[in-house]
Parts: structure tokens; sequence; C-alpha cells
């Protein structure tokens, strides 16, 4: 295999990898995604890409879906770990950056045309403050945007607050099964919108996929899921937005944003993202935006690439 100057760039959800490869942050070459599952060790997985591409590529830029706090890292949603300084010295000789999924794909956002969003609500103008990228998918990343700085966080963790019968009855669920109050993450996530159909149809399995719960239009459960979904994002945006005082903008990513925002569902996620009798004037001013492109790790990788 060849050997140069390429720099790798990564994205390792819960799930699924995607992986592409730039020269000098120009372009990314095709990506190739790839099951975490069916590998062993991060190890190979990159030996696998290699030897796919027939190159070796001396330098990383890895978003991971984990903490990054020191060299030891650990996925929140699977079994997968590895040591920075390990995979520096045996396959990225010439550099490593390693950091949270949503930090990577946040590095994006900056870069965005009017053609990769779908701006939600009638907000035309961005007030200056932050922004905040909001993804369910394996989990529920955040990341927060100052200035151009941005910020790793784990907020999908933070607790449900009922405000609702449904919601209530929802969560007293989830605690009677799991033995713990239920976060964000756990319902706004594939393993969640399993759990919310389960709930409120137990006389039979769950013969869906998550996509197909989210896109029926003919099974009653699949749509009442898909409702109490939709109001759970509104009522986490809405929260996740006050907090940061995300002025310039919530930015919503990833397959299940994309396959739940249907243009019919749109003012009504909008309603419940301003609704509140304290803060509605502000909410209102908000913007929120989802973002259509579903490789904004790899962008963000090219992005932080180009700065050297």
């Amino acid at each position: 295999m060849k050997k140069n100057n390429s720099i790798l760039i990564a994205e390792l959800g819960g799930t699924n990898a995607r992986l592409s490869v730039t020269e000098k942050g120009n372009s990314l070459s095709e990506s190739k995604q790839y099951l975490l599952s069916d590998f062993t060790s991060i190890e190979a997985l990159f030996d696998k890409y290699f030897e796919e591409i027939n190159q070796v590529v001396p330098k990383g830029i890895i978003g991971v879906a984990a903490p990054v706090i020191d060299d030891e890292i650990r996925f929140t949603n699977n079994d997968i770990k590895f040591n920075q300084k390990t995979l520096k010295n045996k396959m990225f000789p010439e550099g490593l950056m390693v950091l949270n999924d949503l930090e990577l794909q946040a590095y994006a956002i900056e870069g965005l045309s009017n053609d990769e969003i779908i701006r939600i609500g009638q907000v035309k103008e961005e007030k200056k403050g932050s922004k905040v990228l909001i993804s369910p998918g394996t989990g529920l990343g955040l990341a927060g945007v100052v200035d151009t700085k941005v910020i790793f966080t784990e907020g999908g963790h933070l607790n449900i607050p009922p405000d609702s019968l449904e919601l209530e009855n929802l969560l007293k669920k989830f605690n009677e099964d799991k033995g713990r109050p239920p976060t964000f993450e756990d319902l706004l996530s594939g393993k969640g919108i399993n759990f919310i159909f389960q709930s409120l149809d137990s006389s039979s399995d769950n013969q869906y996929s998550n996509e197909e719960i989210l896109t029926n239009k003919d099974n009653p459960v699949c749509i009442k899921t898909t409702k109490l979904i939709l109001h759970l994002l509104a009522i986490y945006c809405k929260y996740i937005a006050l907090i940061w005082g995300a002025t310039s903008g919530v930015f919503l990513s990833g397959s299940i944003a994309n396959t739940l925002l249907k243009p019919e569902d749109l003012d009504t996620f909008r309603n419940d993202f301003e609704s509140s009798k304290t803060m509605q004037g502000l909410l209102k001013i908000m913007p929120v935006f989802l973002i259509k492109d579903t490789n904004l790790g790899l962008k963000g990788g090219l992005i932080l690439a180009s700065k050297g």
C-alpha cells in the first residue's frame, strides 16, 4: 500500500462508522460506511479501510460517540474502547486528533449553504449569540458553538420533566422497567423509538423498523409514537435553546431528525418549541434549522483539516 500526506477523516457513531480521506483539507474522497459491530477493534476497522483504498494515511481526525476527557476512550452506547496514544503511535505517527462526534459535526455548521438546510418557522434573521447542534441517533448528541469555539457536552443525559399525562405515564413505565427515570437520550434515540412503540402497544411484538414507525401513516400506534417523539424533540430543543441562549440557531441533524421532521409536521414542532408562559418572546426569535446532509461529521473534519 502506498503512503502519502493525506488525512483520514472518521466519524465513529454508536452504530456506524463513516470514513473518508482528504488532501490538505481541499476536498473529501468518496466516503465508505461500516458497521462498527463487524470489527473487534478500531485498529481492525482502519486496517480494513486502508486495505480497500490501497493507501496508508499517517494523520487522522476522528470523531467518537464518547466523552473525550483523557487518553482512554470508551464509547457510550457500545463496547468499543481504545487508547489515543497507542492508536497514534501504531497508526497515525504524523498526528491524531480525537474529539466527540457531535463536536466534529458542529465544525461543519459554519460552512452550510441555504440549500443544505430547511428553516423551521418564520424567523428570517439570526441574532448574535450561540448555536447548538442536536442529533438523535443511537444516542442523543449535543454540541454548542460560541463564536467559533465548539463545546462538547453530554446534554442528552438530562432527565425528562413530564408536561402531560401521556408523557407522565410513559416516564413511569420506563422507571418501572429500568429502575430509574429516563433521560432524553433514552427516548429520543433509536432504542427510544422502539420503547415508546412497545409502551403504547404492549399486546404485540414490534415488527417495524424505526424508519417504518416514523413514516407509517396507517398504523395508529406508529402515528401516536411519531407524534410523541416529535413533541419530545421540540421540548428538548426548547430547553437546550434557553440554556444556551441559542439566538444564532438551533440545528438538527441525522437520519432520525430528517425522517421525523416531515413538511406537514414542521408547524406543530415549531409551536411546541415556542410554547412557554415565561419565555415565548425569546423562543419566537430563535431560528431552528434541519440539516439535510447526513455526512456532517466528515464535513466538519474537512474544515478542521483545512485549518491545519
